[in-house]
């Protein structure tokens, strides 16, 4: 008679147990959908801090949700906090107990926010990510991973220039920008006053696959008149273009295989949603006067690059021209040298550009203007620079 008495006791504990399980379990999803929301609505603080920010971060929670919003009744709300530095999403739902609405008698209720915030509301844009680039500038095992010469500048006013070793800058040479920081020292002619000590930066890039085909598309190449458009493929051997001469690159990624791409003269390279990849023996050089005309990638994995070098690639890219007007997109040589020189401004139609390389490497007077329009165009921003850069969890 007691054990028919139990009975029924133990199957309601069982059965409460698991239900208040269930809505543990459904309580971490909303956790997690909420933190999710907080830090895809904060990443577009940088770029707008209105209430509409806080709307998008609810649109994108809401189908996160899942099959909870079938059995819960659920409310989420987001704001934008902290003076425009944080995003707050919250989460707050109920449903029915299982057990006939006896445990607990007014149903599961739970509630959830997370909040994230603008670790500092300069996106990173230039990226030196070496402690030293060996021989590559010339004097042989420099730390100074960012070194400008001569007039030479810098000029990224909306976001930050990071060196993961010394920053040098020569007396007449000048860097301006939101903000710059140095793992080591930084010495000369900078604005604002450097960060020094800072920590380093790892490459936001390392998972990216950067493999180029072997299989050449097309053989050497030699225009000096005219224009020609160059479909996607596999570039491999001597690619130049001089004089007055255009060469177009169609839509998509054009790989250099043991390839050397030369502008002379007043010749013209120009390309829209182009990602231009270098394997380990290939590198470009622009000089005299000719023209850069290029913008990334809008979709595919490389969405968001215009330039990529193979790891295992070492060598010098050289931009040496007056002209060199638009490189939109993201110029990655993770173990290569950026070396800019001659005159003009370098990138300044782009509406935005980040690099990431080992070294940068500047002479002359070319001034290297970094801009961060982000929201001006379709080409994408990479996550780990620009506008998503520095967005973390604050509770």
């Amino acid at each position: 008679m007691v054990f028919a008495f139990a009975v029924p006791a133990l199957s309601l504990a069982v059965l409460g147990g698991i239900d208040f399980t269930c809505a543990a379990v459904d309580r971490s999803k909303m956790q997690e959908v909420a933190d999710q929301a907080a830090l895809s609505g904060a990443k577009q603080l940088l770029v707008d801090t209105s209430s509409a920010t806080a709307r998008r971060a609810q649109s994108f929670a809401r189908p996160q949700l899942g099959s909870l919003i079938d059995n819960w009744t659920l409310n989420v709300g987001a704001q934008v906090v902290g003076g425009g530095n944080a995003v707050k999403v919250t989460i707050t739902g109920n449903r029915p107990a299982r057990l006939l609405g006896m445990i607990p008698a007014d149903g599961w209720n739970v509630g959830v926010s997370a909040t994230a915030q603008v670790a500092g509301k300069t996106p990173l844009c230039v990226l030196a990510t070496g402690s030293n680039v060996g021989g590559l500038l010339g004097i042989g095992g420099t730390t100074a991973v960012i070194d400008l010469k001569s007039r030479s500048r810098v000029t990224a006013q909306a976001c930050m220039v990071q060196s993961n070793q010394n920053i040098a800058v020569g007396s007449s040479a000048r860097v301006t920008a939101g903000l710059v920081q140095a793992v080591g020292q930084a010495s000369g002619m900078i604005s604002p006053t450097p960060q020094t000590g800072a920590p380093a930066i790892p490459d936001p890039f390392a998972s990216i696959n950067v493999n180029i085909p072997s299989l050449c598309t097309d053989l050497n190449l030699r225009l000096i008149s005219g224009t020609q458009t160059l479909a996607p493929g596999v570039h491999c051997g001597v690619i130049m273009v001089g004089n007055s001469a255009t060469l177009t690159l169609a839509p998509g990624e054009h790989y250099f295989f043991a390839a050397t791409l030369s502008l002379t003269g007043h010749a013209v390279l120009a390309g829209t949603d182009v990602a231009l990849i270098f394997d380990a023996t290939s590198s470009f050089m622009f000089t005299n006067n000719s023209d850069i005309e290029l913008e990334g990638r809008k979709s595919g994995p490389l969405a968001g690059f215009v330039i990529i070098a193979a790891r295992d690639n070492t060598k010098t890219f050289t931009i040496s021209t007056t002209s060199a007007h638009k490189l939109l997109g993201v110029v990655y040589v993770p173990n290569g040298l950026l070396s800019i020189s001659g005159a003009n401004r370098v990138a300044e139609t782009s509406d935005w550009t980040v690099i990431v390389a080992k070294g940068i490497a500047m002479d002359g007077s070319a001034n290297l203007t970094v801009n961060a329009n982000y929201v001006s165009t379709t080409v994408p921003v990479p996550a780990g620079v620009g506008p998503a850069s520095s967005v973390r969890l604050t509770n």
